[in-house]
């Protein structure tokens, strides 16, 4: 009688170089596909991942004094969202770089208008999901709105939100600007911030 073997998947290899870079700088993983991070740069490095901004979650750990020439393998906590992380070397910060899990969104939420994080990453073809905290507010893009479908308008809550994919080529950048009309006594205030979506 045969037996089944189900074999572990192999790691995702992410090289950090000398100048700190993550490479490749966004990948996608399977649900249960460990990252496997080797510094190559020289020097002693932290990594940082970033929580869900919506729904908080942890889906990496973060990675302290990872010596040069060593690698260590880390295994997701949650599946279905994309992460991003940043590479430290002593008080200096590199990326934002990112990490889909699954597939799913990387999560920006807005409050006042203020979006966090401010400057994202995702993998070719992935995904963004927006939320406001406390009112709805206006999305506009520069140079074009890369996301299908369109978005334009951040509602309040997680579920009164579609998830998009980011079209565009690897390195590509496109800003977005947030408004938000809160009205106060006789006028109203706009508010509002902007950040980056960079395809990695």
């Amino acid at each position: 009688m045969a037996v089944a073997r189900v074999l572990d998947p192999q790691p995702q290899q992410v090289n950090i170089n000398s100048n700190f870079d993550a490479h490749p700088n966004g990948v996608q993983i399977d649900n249960s596909q460990p990252v496997k991070f080797n510094n190559n740069s020289g020097s002693t490095i932290s990594i940082t991942f970033a929580n869900t901004a919506i729904s908080n979650r942890q889906v990496f750990t973060n990675i302290d004094n990872l010596g040069p020439g060593q690698s260590v393998t880390v295994s997701p906590l949650v599946t279905g969202v994309t992460v991003n992380y940043q590479v430290w070397n002593n008080l200096e910060n590199f990326g934002p770089f990112a990490i889909e899990v699954g597939t799913g969104p990387l999560e920006i939420s807005v409050t006042n208008g203020i979006p966090t994080p401010n400057r994202a990453a995702v993998p070719v073809n992935g995904d963004i999901q927006f939320a406001a905290t406390d009112q709805q507010c206006s999305l506009s893009w520069s140079p074009s709105n890369p996301t299908n479908p369109a978005l334009t308008t951040v509602y309040v809550g997680q579920t009164n939100n579609q998830v998009a994919t980011v079209r565009g080529n690897l390195g590509q950048v496109s800003s977005y600007m947030l408004n938000t009309q809160a009205p106060v006594k006789a006028h109203k205030v706009q508010g509002g911030g902007g950040g980056t979506i960079k395809v990695t």
